[in-house]
């Protein structure tokens, strides 16, 4: 008999925060749904601060009309405000509704107030109540305390609460890093240039002369020598298919 008083004791303690633990638990499922996203946990820090009120009263109470306020009572109307709370938050969690020019979840946000006053009331109720039992029952009262925010944690990680996989659905081929050496300068500087810039000269040459295939590029000193009328042509076109292979030792046109 004893052990039993024990366990519903504990479950009796664990009543007091199972319920906003378990919101906050269930948080990177419910900022992806509604519509306040990451502005969420804010609402909910704030919502649950105006919720004790619910504390202040029972305190005021006591304060002023001592006896009046019977704490059984009290914890059957909060654990019942509890209970019901709990039910219309499994069906109205992601109602929203439209006020000033936007979605907002007015549902969530009212019924998360009163599991908040509910939670917050617990505070100054539970243990005034637990003082009429012998004293060794209140270690299980604590347990049953601290078991409200481990039992919504296991939970929420054997359903995989947060869990997401990111794809990435862009397929974009980067460009060739290659060396390119400025005329004026001399300075070797790394710039995105296609593979296909260094073969287009060959290219050319090759279709130029009825090879129509791949072939380097002579010396640019070639039949017409530095004389051709086409030598700068020639000496930069030499020059993309030197810095393909990795051979630029100097600038041909000087």
């Amino acid at each position: 008999m004893a052990l039993l008083t024990h366990l519903l004791v504990c479950v009796f303690g664990m009543g007091s925060w199972v319920a906003i633990n378990g919101l906050w638990v269930e948080l990177p499922l419910l900022v992806t749904e509604l519509p306040e996203k990451w502005h969420l946990p804010s609402y909910l820090t704030v919502v649950i601060q105006l919720a004790n009120i619910g504390p202040l009263l029972v305190t005021l109470l006591h304060r002023f009309r001592p006896g009046c306020l019977e704490e059984v009572p009290v914890i059957f109307v909060i654990l019942g405000v509890g209970t019901a709370a709990c039910i219309l938050l499994a069906f109205l969690w992601n109602v929203t509704s439209w006020v000033r020019g936007g979605h907002h979840s007015i549902a969530f946000i009212v019924l998360t107030f009163f599991l908040a006053l509910v939670d917050c009331t617990s505070s100054v109720t539970f243990l005034p109540f637990m003082s009429q039992l012998p004293t060794y029952y209140l270690t299980s009262f604590f347990v049953g305390e601290g078991l409200s925010g481990l039992l919504p944690a296991l939970v929420a990680l054997a359903q995989g609460s947060g869990v997401s996989t990111c794809v990435n659905v862009s397929e974009t081929s980067a460009p060739t890093l290659s060396p390119v050496t400025s005329r004026e300068t001399h300075i070797t500087q790394v710039t995105a240039i296609p593979w296909d810039a260094y073969s287009s000269g060959d290219r050319l040459w090759g279709l130029q002369h009825g090879h129509g295939c791949y072939e380097p590029l002579p010396s640019p000193a070639g039949p017409l020598g530095w004389r051709s009328p086409h030598r700068d042509l020639l000496g930069a076109v030499h020059l993309l298919s030197q810095l393909r292979e990795g051979d630029v030792r100097g600038d041909p046109a000087r």
